[in-house]
């Protein structure tokens, strides 16, 4: 999620606004396959979810798109994860596989493992402590998933999942948690309430900055944005085993330390789309604030790790600078080869697929990656250097970006949370500025692990 750098100044915001202001490509699609008649499996890994995989279940079942199968892959819980899921299918009439592992062996080899073993149409990857907000979450991936051949992957808005909506009234899961003597509400002392209030002021205010801003500017510019969001994701299901079948012989299930990052990037490497729809929701369980730097860590080194996979993303803009250049010393302007690829239908943002033409011609959407790429760099050593040298500097470029971010989540949340969302804004932003030291922190690890031969990149 926090793959792209959000300070409000920066050159990538810039480029989603000049998006927005360009809107969606108008060419109607025509889609050759009727996305009605898709087969969905679902896969769900867990690893000590008790207290959320009855949830998340619930809201899966009452999805009003067919499911063909759902699997939960417990990998190694430590608590009542597998009990809850046996239950959930005895009392409720459902079928669900439940596999459970004796050792861990993490999120990317469940997926696999699905690639391996299904013949469905897409794949609906769901963690357990998410659950689909709307009833409809699934079917609108999906009909958006199928209209354009280029799209591989495609996901909904997130947003956090709150200590007081897992109360949710359900007999079916309340008679679960009686009899497992569970609480979903995990009830916790004074400091614990405290660090989850903090990041959901964090986490909700960002989310809305992020996906109705940046990520939607960056897809109306280029048609898709450089990875899903990895908690509710549906993938086309033969991009998805191909993305496999490309990685195993290289890196194993090693897919850095955030899989749908890596995924996110072999799509657009091979010129395949990732999209986001935003007219249905899910949430998702948020770490806590103390354990935020983990997670922005593990997201932003598998941006990192990612782009020195798909190097040719970030090489995008030289690689045009250098054909521009080459066209005005000659005669005749050289283009990129119409091919077979140009599909003969309707399709937004057509271009050819496949990593020979990025290879040599790169993709649009490597302008997104070399910002977020100098960003992460740049930014947090120059609020440094202000922070040390010049205060005055540093006070009103943070004012600044703080008053500007707030007023751009005010324009673009919900009518009824404006307010709300655009206090939030301006409150997380000693968090905000925290996490550009994260970036930079992993900026310097990464650059270790480049010239040390470290690629033991995984969670």
């Amino acid at each position: 999620m926090a793959s792209i750098s959000y300070w409000f100044l920066s050159p990538s915001v810039i480029l989603a606004l000049i998006g927005k202001l360009r809107g969606w490509e108008r060419t109607k699609p025509t889609p050759t396959f009727d996305w009605k008649t898709a087969t969905l499996d679902v896969l769900i890994p867990a690893k000590n979810e008790e207290s959320s995989i009855g949830l998340c279940l619930a809201s899966l079942f009452d999805q009003d798109f067919r499911i063909r199968k759902v699997t939960v892959v417990d990998d190694a819980s430590t608590d009542q994860t597998a009990q809850v899921v046996r239950r959930y299918e005895e009392l409720s009439g459902r079928q669900i596989e439940l596999i459970v592992r004796s050792q861990s062996q993490g999120k990317t080899t469940a997926v696999r493992e699905l690639c391996e073993n299904s013949n469905a149409d897409a794949f609906l990857i769901l963690d357990a402590d998410t659950i689909l907000t709307n009833r409809n979450y699934a079917s609108r991936l999906i009909e958006n998933l199928f209209k354009n051949a280029g799209v591989a992957s495609a996901c909904g808005e997130v947003s956090p999942f709150t200590r007081d909506r897992r109360r949710q009234a359900n007999p079916l899961l309340a008679r679960i948690q009686t009899e497992l003597h569970l609480d979903p509400s995990e009830p916790s002392h004074g400091p614990r309430r405290l660090s989850e209030f903090l990041t959901v002021i964090y986490r909700t205010s960002l989310y809305v900055f992020l996906q109705r801003i940046l990520y939607d500017g960056h897809m109306k510019m280029y048609g898709t944005r450089l990875n899903p969001i990895g908690c509710a994701v549906v993938y086309r299901a033969p991009r998805l085993r191909e993305c496999f079948a490309y990685a195993q012989p290289q890196m194993g299930d090693n897919l850095t330390n955030s899989e749908d990052i890596f995924i996110g990037h072999f799509f657009s490497w091979k010129g395949w789309r990732n999209i986001q729809v935003s007219d249905v929701r899910c949430e998702s369980i948020e770490p806590s604030v103390e354990r935020l730097p983990r997670q922005l860590y593990l997201w932003s080194s598998s941006f990192l790790q990612a782009m020195y996979y798909f190097s040719a993303l970030p090489l995008s803009p030289l690689k045009a600078a250098k054909r521009r250049a080459a066209q005005l010393f000659s005669k005749h302007r050289h283009e990129a080869p119409a091919g077979a690829q140009l599909r003969q239908i309707h399709e937004q943002y057509r271009a050819p697929w496949g990593e020979d033409h990025t290879l040599r011609y790169g993709r649009p959407v490597g302008w997104v990656e070399l910002l977020s790429l100098l960003e992460k760099v740049t930014y947090p050593v120059l609020l440094l250097y202000f922070a040390l040298f010049n205060h005055r500097i540093f006070w009103i470029s943070v004012g600044l970006e703080a008053v500007l971010a707030s007023i751009g989540v005010f324009i673009v949340a919900d009518p009824g949370s404006r307010w709300k969302s655009a206090l939030m804004m301006l409150a997380a932003t000693p968090i905000r500025l925290l996490s550009l030291g994260v970036d930079l922190a992993t900026t310097l690890k990464y650059l270790f692990d480049l010239g040390t031969g470290n690629r033991e990149w995984n969670k």
